[in-house]
């Protein structure tokens, strides 16, 4: 009996003990400043952000899309955390399909708009964006797309967009001077009849009829299958040269049915919506597309300082070479992290104003954003040296896959 107590005094001895001594521990803290946050402000505390990708992961152009949201994805791991005034920030992404159609573009950035997004990376097309844009503009959200090239994006001026791939004022007079070094003295231009295809075709078009150039403008709609009527007009004019301005499903269909009427001879080109692996399949395999030829929006890879460690950590990640535009899409979120940080803000408007000022170093090079009507840019286009017609890369189809043209 006398042992029990005794191990229960002594039992009872070293809980009091224990609990002074974690007082005394607390206490300590608290007395130095209580770093749990409570005296400290905001000094060690996490946060966490939404940025919102609006791209088309469904719908006709599901492997441009998924390549925007890969890059994304990357731009994530290395910028997604940062410190600003004593509070780490951790991004949460947002990715919603807009399916590259206008209507459900709109759904998706009122979407992003209810979800409290800081800024938004995309959209993936010209048609897509310009339904998105006033609806952001509007609840003064940035909106960074780097993939749409089409002039119509920023027509309006909206002080929200900007992008970090080149304007089809730009592609537009590359792809019309490459068909005129090819020899073409006569040239169709076909569009789909969306917002990027006409103003490239339209740029183009201007382009080649201010040299002398003979040209004839066709048009189809996106997902059509059969041009057997375009066909017949490009046989009848006897062109040197087609200019296709949409989306490679409709042009490898368009490529496929001009080889079997007899015109595989005609001189095949297009922009950067038809520059997909995809497209040998969809003009009927190799023999079709050799030889198709394809300019891009923004410098070749070789030109683009961080792209080699880009594509090295693209590829382990995923597994297949690099998307069309995701390098553009890394540099979307990189320089609007940037920007936030100069802001020194997530208030929208400051980070606004900062886009507007900014200097960024990434992937594709060093560049800053248009703040007014200049020339082919305009506000929010991208400002990168070199950025001319005579620096837009050029790629063909040979062995079935797209190479350099130079």
């Amino acid at each position: 009996m006398v042992q029990e107590r005794t191990r229960k005094f002594l039992a009872l001895g070293l809980a009091i003990v224990l609990a002074l001594g974690m007082f005394g521990v607390t206490g300590c803290a608290s007395d130095d400043g209580e770093t749990d946050g409570e005296a400290g402000g905001e000094t060690g505390a996490t946060e966490t952000i939404k940025i919102g990708v609006q791209t088309a992961l469904t719908g006709p152009l599901p492997d441009y899309g998924a390549a925007a949201k890969n890059g994304v994805e990357l731009a994530l791991e290395d910028f997604g955390t940062f410190e600003m005034d004593g509070t780490t920030y951790q991004v949460e992404l947002v990715v919603l399909d807009d399916k590259a159609e206008p209507a459900e573009s709109a759904v998706v950035a009122q979407t992003m708009v209810d979800e409290g997004v800081v800024g938004v990376i995309g959209s993936l097309t010209t048609g897509a964006t310009l339904s998105a844009i006033p609806i952001y503009a509007e609840n003064r959200i940035p909106q960074i797309s780097g993939s749409v090239t089409g002039p119509a994006a920023n027509a309006d001026g909206f002080d929200t967009f900007y992008r970090t791939c080149w304007n089809d004022a730009i592609q537009g007079e590359a792809l019309a001077v490459w068909a005129m070094e090819l020899g073409a003295e006569k040239v169709v231009l076909m569009d789909d009849n969306g917002a990027y295809a006409v103003g490239l075709a339209d740029v183009a078009e201007q382009t080649l009829k201010d040299a002398g150039v003979e040209t004839l403008r066709q048009n189809c709609q996106s997902g059509d299958q059969d041009f057997s009527a375009q066909v017949a007009n490009v046989k009848e004019f006897g062109p040197d040269a087609l200019i296709f301005t949409g989306y490679h499903p409709e042009a490898g269909l368009m490529r496929k049915q001009m080889v079997e009427a007899g015109l595989g001879d005609v001189i095949f080109m297009g922009g950067d919506g038809i520059r997909s692996a995809e497209l040998v399949a969809q003009a009927g395999g190799e023999a079709n597309a050799e030889g198709i030829y394809a300019t891009f929006g923004g410098f070749p890879e070789e030109q683009q300082p961080g792209y080699a460690a880009f594509a090295a950590k693209y590829e382990e990640k995923y597994g297949e070479d690099v998307g069309p535009y995701a390098q553009n899409n890394y540099d979307a979120f990189g320089v609007l992290i940037a920007a936030i940080k100069q802001a020194g803000s997530l208030d929208t408007e400051a980070i606004i104003e900062a886009l507007q000022s900014i200097e960024y170093e990434g992937v594709t090079g060093t560049f800053g954003f248009a703040s007014a009507a200049d020339g082919p840019v305009a506000r929010g286009d991208v400002v990168v040296a070199g950025l001319t017609p005579e620096n837009v890369p050029r790629y063909v189809v040979e062995g079935g896959a797209f190479v350099s043209a130079k």
